[in-house]
């Protein structure tokens, strides 16, 4: 069953945040990846010379939970963090990863969980290796891209998705033809996006339903995504790769039922213009 957890606050996107590179090619700006919900604007180097660095000043020290990495051009990265930019020589903070492709986006995302991040600067440091990846620059490519970046804390859901959650690919299409049906056409209109479909199921007590109990939690949340419109959904633990940024989509409609309460839900994967 898929683990949820929801981030309402891009810490990277902050109006005090500024950004720095160690290269970016010309159309193609570091400040690019401050948007990830416009993850085919990306930040783009000029090469894929080693130690290539994306750089980050929060303004102020800050303590994300989770640090999400969104249509990368590159399988492997080192996720850094120090209070000035002058302590990368030896950061505190230092991790690795490694990025895998998404079986419903089909690009490189990887949502990173920090353990003590407390630091005013991020560094997200690449290696020489580029990745083939729908919507990514091919493999042996002599670039790197970056999507966007997600900083911020997460909350965790009441309770997960129910059994029969709906995992879809949705491909942006139109099929066109003459009526006779002779022969079809088909318009690619964009690029992929994810949707995920599913019940949400909440205890309740039923002489005050929605005071106090799961609905009021659930409802707590979707006025918060409602408030911050994109936000970062973080559906499997067991998958780095399974961090969407998306919008709640829909009303939230609650049908109560004795101690129970359900409604259904979607979330639709932010792919901006």
């Amino acid at each position: 069953m898929p683990v949820l957890r929801l981030s309402f606050t891009n810490l990277a996107a902050a109006s005090a945040a500024v950004v720095d590179h160690t290269q970016e090619a010309c159309g193609y700006c570091a400040s690019e990846a401050q948007a990830p919900q416009r993850p085919f604007h990306p930040w783009r180097t000029a090469t894929t010379t080693v130690a290539q660095a994306w750089y980050l000043d929060f303004g102020s020290t800050v303590a994300p939970d989770a640090i999400a990495l969104v249509n990368a051009g590159f399988t492997s990265a080192t996720i850094q963090g120090a209070s000035s930019s002058g302590l990368f020589g030896a950061p505190p903070y230092s991790e690795a990863v490694v990025l895998t492709c998404g079986p419903l986006s089909w690009r490189y995302q990887h949502v990173h969980l920090t353990t003590g991040w407390q630091y005013r600067w991020l560094r997200l440091s690449l290696d020489a290796t580029t990745v083939s990846c729908a919507g990514g620059p091919a493999a042996g490519s002599t670039y790197f891209s970056l999507g966007g970046v997600w900083a911020g804390a997460l909350t965790s859901a009441p309770t997960h998705f129910r059994i029969g959650l709906r995992q879809r690919t949705v491909l942006p299409k139109v099929d066109v033809g003459p009526g006779h049906g002779a022969w079809s056409q088909r318009l690619r209109q964009g690029s992929p996006r994810v949707r995920l479909e599913a019940s949400l199921l909440a205890c309740v007590e039923p002489t005050t339903p929605g005071l106090g109990d799961a609905v009021e939690t659930w409802q707590t949340l979707a006025g918060q995504a409602w408030a911050a419109d994109a936000f970062l959904a973080y559906v499997n633990l067991g998958d780095p790769s399974q961090g969407y940024v998306v919008r709640w989509a829909g009303d939230p409609v609650w049908e109560f039922q004795g101690r129970s309460a359900e409604a259904d839900v979607v979330f639709d994967e932010v792919v901006g213009p």
